[in-house]
């Protein structure tokens, strides 16, 4: 069975390349992050997505109505890069909410292509796709950008 799927795109579900779905691939996101500099990131990395038409991420003003939400913090414990969370069952019973937060100090040194990739992968993880060593993969960390052939697993 398969997670998503479209043409040559596919995010596919074994057991190592997702831990989880939304009930729908239309999903809101609300980005809680006041500076237009890590706004832009994250929109960068919805913007992303939405152009593989595997889902629809909506922009909700209603940030408690959210399917996701994206932020960023000053710090975070053990000084990751990124933390994500998610609510639900995860697996075939889904996701219901999800939130990924960027470690603004632990990127104080990173290119702006690398945050806007650190965004990239936040976002993947937030529609309930595993990171992956595979270096072609979305969620590497390793891709500059999403493309068609970009392997979401």
């Amino acid at each position: 069975m398969g997670l998503l799927s479209i043409g040559t795109v596919t995010a596919n579900a074994s057991s190592k390349g997702y831990y989880g779905s939304f009930q729908s691939r239309k999903i809101t996101y609300h980005i809680d992050s006041k500076s237009k500099h890590w706004k832009d990131n994250w929109n960068g990395a919805v913007k992303a997505w939405n152009k593989l038409h595997v889902v629809k991420l909506r922009s909700i003003k209603k940030a408690s109505k959210a399917d996701i939400r994206l932020t960023t913090v000053k710090s975070l414990k053990g000084n990751y890069e990124m933390m994500g969370y998610t609510n639900g069952p995860g697996g075939y019973f889904g996701i219901f909410s999800s939130k990924v937060k960027l470690n603004r100090q632990a990127m104080v040194d990173y290119t702006e292509q690398d945050k806007e990739r650190t965004a990239l992968v936040g976002v993947g993880y937030a529609i309930g796709l595993n990171y992956s060593k595979d270096k072609t993969s979305a969620l590497s960390g390793f891709a500059d950008k999403l493309q068609p052939k970009t392997r979401l697993i």
